[in-house]
């Protein structure tokens, strides 16, 4: 079969990936923008938190310079039109969903072990058997980063936990620490930045045996022979490809939904779920030691709050000291700016700092409008979670981790915590729910050759990471389809 894929990052090349191995021709259409691009009138907002640069540069973030564009109100999810996507500024981290978060998704599709495997056979991920091993499973092909002695202090301390509502565990990675005859981490900790000896994965470089078009999809068409695209290139010229039996898009929520919605194939407005993200900093106590070893800029242990009662599931992110920091430090910590950066280094090394989410049913959500000239508003939705019950949802998780770690030698500063806008943490998706919007193979309203294939299609945002479970998603669709 010819088929067309449309989208570069992690959802697109895990699709591209298994339809390759079926045996169908396959075609990749991407934006695509690389570093020759980047032209000064391409530059977009910053973040609310600042953006994660790609070895110093905000290619990731950039427009493209032809068709329509997107603007938000009170919210900023981030997407991209970078080859490779988001996976060039992610942060790594490969967690599936667990069996609680799938608990509402049809039960034809939430089970994706055999995909979960499919993929740590092709790409490096990080583990051990440990406290999350349970409620996860144990995917990874790579031996874990090591912790800092602080992490593994923490970790320790945990190993005989019991109480089934907290799991704590190493950080899962995307990263190559070393196979035979494969080299790994060298701990330059320069993760942040960018990994210099390219060992963090990204789907940036091109699969063997694939067709790459650099081009930008503007409208989609089922015809009888197939599906049509009419696509702009990087000066605004505009094209119709024709003879694809299948399509597959993998571009991202937001622009996905814009070529749906001018494609005539959904409304012109729809709600993206979105997992509140907050930045959380956290006194080490005397009992995990004052030694700082830090080598790796990525996180290194996972902590899950799971549901409890009333109680919504969290997660957090754990991190140790590194430069990076003390720009946030000083507009986070009280009289930060007047503070040497000498100083804040001092105090730095004594903390630690947390990434925390919250599940999807008790963050906002963000609403997508499709304007009459083809551009694409986000905004709050008004209809949804407020930004106050966010608030006092994000101090409850904060209060239940105290509970949690201060015998174990964290203090949280719920105080210090910076939220992130709505869409910032990147963990959003679910406006087309399969089994709902559209069917098990994420095909909207009586699409027949037409797949949706990232976050947009799952029924659920859960608390913590996304992208494992996307790409095995993706794949399970090409795989099930064909």
């Amino acid at each position: 079969m010819r088929l067309a894929v449309i989208g570069t990052g992690p959802s697109g090349w895990s699709a591209t990936k298994k339809l390759l191995s079926l045996g169908h021709d396959v075609t990749v259409i991407d934006a695509g923008l690389v570093e020759s691009d980047v032209t000064s009138d391409l530059r977009v907002g910053k973040s609310h938190l600042g953006k994660k640069m790609f070895f110093g540069s905000d290619l990731p973030y950039r427009t493209y310079p032809a068709g329509p564009s997107h603007a938000s109100s009170q919210v900023n999810p981030l997407f991209s039109f970078a080859k490779g996507g988001l996976s060039l500024v992610w942060g790594a981290t490969m967690l599936p969903y667990s069996s609680e978060d799938t608990a509402e998704w049809p039960k034809h599709i939430s089970n994706l072990e055999k995909y979960f495997i499919e993929i740590i056979g092709e790409i490096p991920v990080t583990g051990a058997p440990d406290g999350l091993s349970a409620a996860y499973g144990d995917f990874y092909s790579r031996n874990s980063i090591s912790p800092s002695y602080r992490m593994i202090k923490l970790l320790e301390s945990y190993s005989n936990l019991k109480d089934g509502g907290v799991l704590v565990g190493r950080s899962r990675l995307a990263v190559e620490t070393g196979a035979p005859g494969v080299d790994g981490c060298v701990y330059c900790n320069k993760c942040i930045t960018g990994c210099p000896s390219n060992l963090i994965w990204n789907s940036r470089d091109p699969i063997k045996g694939v067709t790459y078009l650099k081009l930008r999809l503007e409208r989609i068409e089922e015809v009888s022979s197939g599906v049509n695209l009419e696509v702009i290139d990087f000066t605004g010229v505009s094209s119709i490809l024709e003879g694809f039996e299948k399509v597959f898009l993998a571009c991202g929520p937001i622009e996905t939904f814009r070529i749906l919605a001018s494609s005539g194939l959904v409304e012109k407005t729809a709600v993206l779920k979105d997992s509140a993200t907050f930045f959380l900093p956290l006194v080490a106590l005397p009992k995990l030691g004052f030694r700082s070893d830090n080598s790796f800029g990525l996180a290194q242990v996972f902590i899950r709050l799971g549901k409890s009662d009333s109680k919504p599931s969290s997660q957090y992110q754990l991190y140790e000291y590194a430069d990076e920091l003390i720009s946030r430090a000083k507009n986070a910590l009280p009289f930060g700016k007047l503070l040497p950066k000498t100083i804040l280094k001092f105090v730095l090394k004594r903390m630690m700092v947390s990434i925390g989410y919250l599940d999807g049913k008790f963050s906002p959500s963000i609403k997508i409008n499709l304007l009459e000239n083809g551009s694409v508003l986000t905004e709050l939705n008004s209809a949804g979670v407020t930004i106050k019950q966010r608030n006092q949802r994000i101090q409850e998780s904060i209060k239940r981790l105290s509970q949690s770690v201060i015998s174990h030698g964290l203090l949280p500063l719920g105080s210090l915590t910076q939220i992130a806008l709505p869409g910032e943490g990147v963990h959003f998706g679910a406006w087309l729910p399969m089994g709902e919007r559209s069917d098990l193979l994420g095909r909207p309203n009586g699409c027949q050759n037409i797949h949706v294939v990232d976050s947009s299609v799952l029924p659920t945002i859960a608390p913590g990471p996304i992208t494992f479970t996307v790409m095995a998603n993706a794949r399970r669709i090409a795989e099930q389809l064909v």
